[in-house]
């Protein structure tokens, strides 16, 4: 039998740890139901699971209802280091969006860019 290795060794696959910070049981107690919470959110885990162009598209059009509240540099940013306003501006550009996905056909064809004469 092995003895039991401790909570601060991480074995990741495919990922890159510089260094591990050692924490008390506490604060992992603490860091985990935080993760486990954010990942109930729905807005959350779906933002953050988007690439660039879509959160572009959001933020572009959180912009138009109240302009200069986003900047370009905060593309890349998670759903949870924006302030509260900020998020419920996302919430409501997702959902505007959501609603086009209704409305619209799964994709178009490149050929319909040329028209009969």
């Amino acid at each position: 039998m092995q003895p039991a290795k401790p909570f601060t060794q991480i074995h990741l696959v495919h990922a890159r740890v510089d260094t591990v910070e050692k924490m008390t049981f506490s604060e992992f107690q603490q860091a985990w139901r935080k993760m486990r919470k954010n990942n109930d959110n729905p807005a959350l885990r779906y933002f953050n699971r988007q690439n660039e162009e879509f959160k572009f598209c959001v933020m572009t059009l959180a912009n138009r209802e109240r302009p200069a509240t986003f900047r370009q540099d905060e593309i890349g940013r998670p759903f949870e280091s924006f302030t509260e306003s900020q998020r419920e501006m996302i919430i409501r550009a997702m959902n505007k969006m959501c609603r086009w996905g209704r409305i619209l056909p799964r994709q178009f064809s490149v050929a319909d860019s040329f028209l009969s004469e």
